[in-house]
């Protein structure tokens, strides 16, 4: 398995992924492995989105980004990953959704030179669609048509700005092909899926993509600390900081086939015709021919 390649100014691994596809039960994985399972936090796990602060980016690059574009801004943001990735030590966790990008002149958004690699978490878009739409208060046609959208985004509002510097997510099927198809940083794929069958197994994998030491008997003490029913507890006891509002909850089923349960049958119809390619090419094919005739 290809590694992350870390070297001088090379210290970000990026957690990429389409929207509620599993970055944040990664992210809790990874404190309980490094910090250890009596330590975990549910409001201090590394790999935030701390980098897309506006403020932030503002105060390196001396200028006021709610005045520019998103493509406008890709230059300004990679100077500023440069710079984050020369100070931290190794791995920089930095949680993204994101699709790989580039602007006009070819700056990538996601500069190789700050970067060792890339975990590109993907979840059946099937499932995808429930979860999100209970993250967003909406329902689920609304969050189909978005996840067809290739302009769509995050933080990004028609006369107002946010305290995150927007982030251009494009439709699922772009979103995990601008990050599988590009060649500038060592990726590692990883399906919800197979962290759901096997979480020991597959966070392992992850641990030696970031060249971090696997503990068989400390991986299996995070899989553990990190149950889901452990952090629905924590974010019911603590609060989750991270939840996108009060009134519904962030850990749900994480059940493997929860959209095949609750979607209709056009709606699964719909999101295969929409993204049929890159699911066959992640092994969620759907047979077309089957469902047109049904």
């Amino acid at each position: 398995m290809t590694r992350a390649v870390f070297g001088e100014g090379r210290t970000i691994i990026w957690l990429a992924s389409y929207l509620k596809s599993g970055s944040t039960w990664l992210r809790s994985l990874l404190t309980a492995y490094l910090a250890g399972p009596e330590n975990f936090d549910l409001n201090a796990m590394v790999g935030g989105q701390e980098a897309f602060l506006r403020e932030a980016l503002d105060d390196h690059a001396g200028i006021t980004s709610a005045n520019y574009s998103a493509n406008e801004l890709i230059p300004y943001q990679a100077d500023f990953f440069r710079s984050l990735a020369a100070e931290a030590a190794a791995p920089c966790f930095i949680k993204t959704h994101s699709a790989h990008r580039k602007s006009a002149s070819g700056v990538s958004l996601f500069p190789a030179e700050a970067s060792a690699g890339v975990v590109h978490i993907v979840r059946d878009p099937v499932d995808v669609v429930p979860s999100y739409a209970h993250h967003e208060g909406r329902d689920f046609d609304h969050i189909i048509q978005r996840m067809a959208d290739p302009d769509a985004a995050m933080d990004l509002w028609s006369g107002r700005s946010s305290m995150m510097v927007p982030q251009i997510v494009s439709s699922w099927s772009e979103n995990v092909s601008s990050w599988v198809e590009q060649r500038e940083i060592p990726l590692m794929l990883l399906r919800y899926e197979d962290l759901q069958a096997d979480a020991c197994a597959a966070f392992s994998k992850v641990l030696r993509f970031c060249g971090i030491e696997v503990d068989p008997a400390r991986v299996a003490a995070a899989v553990d600390r990190c149950r889901l029913d452990r952090l629905q507890k924590d974010e019911a006891g603590t609060g989750f900081t991270e939840k996108p509002s009060p009134l519904r909850e962030f850990f749900r089923s994480g059940r493997v086939g929860d959209g095949q349960r609750k979607l209709s049958r056009d709606q699964i119809a719909k999101v295969t015709r929409d993204h049929a390619a890159m699911m066959k090419q992640l092994h969620y094919a759907v047979d077309l021919e089957k469902e047109q005739l049904q």
